[in-house]
């Protein structure tokens, strides 16, 4: 299924976005709009990431606050047709240092909206955007939706926590509601500069070569930013085949690190000028191989991503090569979790 095609009627559709200032969640936001569907963006205060919705913010309803608030999830879901549930703790080194507050993020908040749901007369389509690290370290490849689950960090049982609390909402209250898991994501407006992409390719803007700190063997599925969106999209187009499913959404690849530092290098025209770093430090809480069988969402949804990884990476670069005045929103955002910007480590 291409969502650019698509036929669904989202002109006024209410819709609820978490996470809206997100990476995913701003372009997420920004495709709906483009369908003429009604927004309310929650949003929370001082958030430096409210720049990735600037271009948008007078046609969207941004509602100023926290998922951890009930209150405000009560009104926030009020009303709405659709919601897209995007907001959380996505940084698994920040999480390893502040685990109460993932759990209280990732979980609680999660439950917040989940009860606010439950007291509704008329049920919303709930869309959890859920994570392919909810399977842990892979069994087999590749990873389909029947694979166990499994948490090795509180990153990951934050998320396959919040994950199973949906089922569990679904079949035991009856919300309306779909699980996407989703493989890494590249793309243009990913402020968090410890991902592998938007920091090897901002290394590379500033002349220096990109460093993979642990030993480069790692293996992800990288999926472009604009199928991550059309996926879960597809979800709410098919309400009927979605509800009470979990989807995987990604390419079936799998692309080491280095790989991918190589491709980047070569896109960006450093090829044998920049050679990727490699540390060889031990990297706690990283799954070693992992990439995702879409052959659920191939053959119920119609969905299959359209964008390869030499494609993606040479948009993605081209997005930040476009928008330097990203960097400045990518520092503040990463300072204000600690995260030293220039040395790509927690201070």
């Amino acid at each position: 299924m291409n969502a650019g095609v698509s036929m669904f009627p989202w002109k006024e559709k209410k819709v609820l976005i978490t996470g809206a200032t997100g990476f995913i969640g701003s372009w997420l936001t920004e495709f709906l709009l483009a369908k003429d569907a009604k927004i309310t963006a929650l949003i929370k205060k001082n958030d430096p990431l409210i720049a990735s919705v600037r271009h948008i913010l007078n046609r969207i309803e941004p509602l100023y606050g926290d998922i951890r608030d009930r209150k405000l999830m009560d009104k926030a879901v009020d009303n709405q047709d659709v919601i897209f549930h995007l907001a959380a703790i996505t940084q698994v080194t920040y999480a390893m240092k502040n685990p109460i507050e993932t759990f209280e993020v990732n979980l609680s908040g999660t439950l917040n909206l989940l009860e606010s749901i439950r007291r509704r007369s008329a049920s919303p389509f709930l869309i959890y955007a859920s994570t392919d690290k909810v399977y842990g370290e892979p069994k087999y490849l590749p990873i389909d939706e029947e694979h166990p689950l499994s948490a090795g960090s509180p990153y990951d049982a934050s998320k396959l926590a919040a994950d199973r609390l949906v089922n569990s909402y679904l079949i035991t209250y009856g919300i309306d509601a779909s699980i996407a898991r989703w493989s890494n994501t590249i793309g243009g407006r990913d402020s968090n500069i410890l991902r592998a992409v938007p920091d090897f390719v901002t290394s590379i803007i500033d002349g220096r070569p990109p460093t993979i700190r642990g030993d480069g063997r790692h293996v992800r599925d990288y999926m472009y930013v604009s199928d991550a969106v059309s996926g879960i999209v597809s979800l709410a187009e098919n309400r009927e085949i979605a509800r009470g499913e979990v989807f995987n959404f990604g390419t079936g690849i799998g692309t080491s690190v280095v790989e991918l530092a190589n491709i980047i290098v070569n896109l960006m025209g450093y090829e044998g000028r920049l050679i990727p770093v490699i540390v060889g430090a031990r990297t706690p809480g990283e799954i070693d191989r992992q990439y995702l069988s879409t052959r659920k969402a191939n053959e119920s949804l119609r969905w299959r991503p359209q964008v390869d990884l030499r494609s993606g990476l040479a948009k993605t670069t081209k997005w930040y090569l476009e928008n330097p005045w990203w960097r400045a929103v990518m520092n503040k955002s990463n300072r204000s979790k600690g995260i030293d910007p220039l040395r790509k480590t927690e201070q």
